[in-house]
């Protein structure tokens, strides 16, 4: 449930993982409506990692609507941050500067990343925002009120067919992002998080930002994400859409054999995908296939004596060229 919960997680409220950043944009580099959006987008930077705030988020995806109790706190440059589900199942995210876990305490499950991500669960952005110029075209799109504040909406299109489109609505006061929106490849809205109500806070107090339950050992079942080196990584990537690099090499052990599963997640600095690699001893046919959910397409093959599947909020096609470009080296050659 894990692989399909964090990838939506990350584009829900929106991954979604941000860093403090500054750019300096220059006029002869960037047209003028650019450059003003990027500024817009600089300053969400900013209060999304920076200020304490909460609020209530409501998520529609697939036809399905969820609301989540959000707290975000930051200290002497230290994130801690809260998302809890409001309706069933019940689960809950937790970040801090140990960890990242999410909890499932209906069927007592528990997956946990020792290496805490650095950027917020709102929205995804690279650091370098100058970076989505490269694959997207960015821009101001007019004022609109959300959750009774007004708020500066801001285009991002792909510049090619191997992503999706969003529009992001930013606080005009305090520069957070107050709505978001994915299109498809028909320019249809088919995944949306708006805040409902919204508040920034002088501090958040401590018992908002730590889980509501307790996860052992014994009764809950555990599972473990390992970062890995990327000089340990045997397989390689040929015929990549333009812009998509490793982001990260890990491996999850999944109980009750503690079965490992490499993941490879690939990024643009926004938009993402990610490959599971795990053995296959060949017990049980594979069948290839390709399916799609919202906007997560999958695609599932095998290569060699393993099992892959590539998944992401992209297009197909982007998946597809992942999928076929993906080969593993020669275990042989140190």
């Amino acid at each position: 449930m894990l692989l399909r919960m964090l990838p939506a997680l990350r584009a829900l409220l929106a991954r979604i993982w941000l860093l403090t950043a500054v750019i300096e944009v220059r006029a002869e580099a960037i047209d003028p409506s650019q450059a003003a959006a990027l500024q817009w987008l600089t300053g969400m930077q900013h209060a999304v990692s920076a200020l304490n705030y909460k609020g209530i988020v409501a998520y529609l995806k697939d036809h399905q609507v969820e609301s989540f109790q959000l707290f975000h706190a930051a200290k002497s440059g230290v994130e801690q941050e809260r998302l809890v589900s409001m309706n069933s199942p019940l689960r809950e995210v937790v970040r801090n500067a140990e960890k990242v876990a999410c909890y499932f305490p209906d069927s007592k499950k528990v997956y946990v990343e020792n290496k805490p991500a650095s950027h917020s669960v709102l929205i995804d952005l690279p650091q370098d925002l100058t970076q989505l110029t490269r694959y997207y075209r960015v821009n101001l799109q007019g004022q609109e009120y959300v959750a009774r504040r007004l708020s500066q909406v801001i285009g991002i299109e792909p510049r090619d067919d191997y992503r999706y489109a969003r529009l992001i609505w930013v606080d005009s006061d305090s520069k957070l992002p107050l709505k978001f929106e994915m299109l498809d490849e028909d320019g249809q809205t088919v995944e949306q998080m708006v805040f409902a109500s919204m508040s920034v806070e002088e501090s958040i107090p401590h018992e908002d930002l730590v889980p509501s339950v307790q996860a052992d050992g014994f009764t809950w079942q555990v599972t473990q994400r390992e970062a890995l080196p990327l000089g340990s990584l045997r397989w390689t990537l040929q015929n990549v859409p333009e812009g998509f690099q490793i982001a990260s090499y890990s491996r999850l052990k999944r109980p009750p054999a503690d079965r490992a599963v490499e993941h490879i997640l690939l990024s643009d600095g926004f938009s993402s995908v990610s490959i599971y690699i795990e053995p296959h001893d060949g017990s049980v046919a594979l069948k290839e296939y390709s399916k799609k959910v919202g906007t997560i397409n999958a695609r599932s093959t095998k290569i060699g004596d393993h099992h892959v599947t590539v998944m992401g909020e992209v297009p197909e096609k982007t998946v597809q060229a992942i999928a076929n470009g993906l080969r593993q080296q020669d275990n042989r050659n140190p």
